[in-house]
């Protein structure tokens, strides 16, 4: 495992697919999206034998402090694997998000080889009222790299159902335009929560 050894180009995205599988998207240069299925098997690294636990290991060559390796089919038993060495009071090491962890295990990386230029960027800017008494957004500004550009807007004498259908064109508006970044002023610690939020309101 090292980190940008694997040499695929032109990766845009990864999804968890069917048990002991991935998504990988590639952007190919005609603009186009593939997508191929690739093995994927999770593993937590632990500073010690498991067996007595019923778990089957794997010693690892050195003598790093976590030298044994547990392998499973998917990140569905990851977290149940996790969850029992953790009540188990052993010592590990594993990945919470499995696109890191796939990207680490196989030394694959994000855009390589993909001009800076080719990624679909799509920018989003939400703003909102709020007082005493309300909360809900006003409008959702979006744009992207080829120029094209958008406003919804929340009908302040129908709060709502407007934002409602507001949130349904953001979602419809983002599968539609597909990008491979989404861009934005405070982007994860404001307007990537506070949409999703007001949609679980209405």
């Amino acid at each position: 495992m090292l980190f940008g050894a694997d040499p695929t180009p032109r990766i845009v995205a990864i999804e968890l697919g069917e048990t002991g599988t991935v998504k990988v998207y590639r952007r190919e240069k005609d603009g186009s999206t593939v997508a191929e299925v690739e093995p994927f098997h999770p593993f937590v690294w632990a500073d010690s034998d498991v067996v007595d636990l019923g778990i089957e290991a794997e010693k690892l060559a050195g003598d790093l402090k976590y030298g044994w390796r547990v392998t499973v089919d998917s990140w569905k038993e990851l977290i149940a694997l996790r969850n029992g060495l953790k009540n188990a009071g052993r010592d590990f090491f594993a990945f919470t998000d499995p696109v890191q962890h796939y990207l680490t295990a196989t030394g694959r990386t994000l855009f390589k080889d993909l001009p800076f230029e080719e990624l679909k960027r799509m920018q989003i800017e939400v703003l909102s009222f709020s007082d005493d008494s309300d909360d809900h957004l006003m409008s959702i500004a979006l744009a992207d790299n080829s120029g094209w550009e958008d406003v919804l807007t929340v009908d302040p004498k129908d709060v709502e159902e407007s934002e409602r259908s507001v949130l349904k064109k953001l979602t419809s508006l983002i599968k539609e335009r597909d990008p491979d970044v989404i861009e934005g002023h405070n982007l994860f610690r404001f307007d990537l929560p506070y949409a999703p939020d007001r949609g679980e309101d209405d």
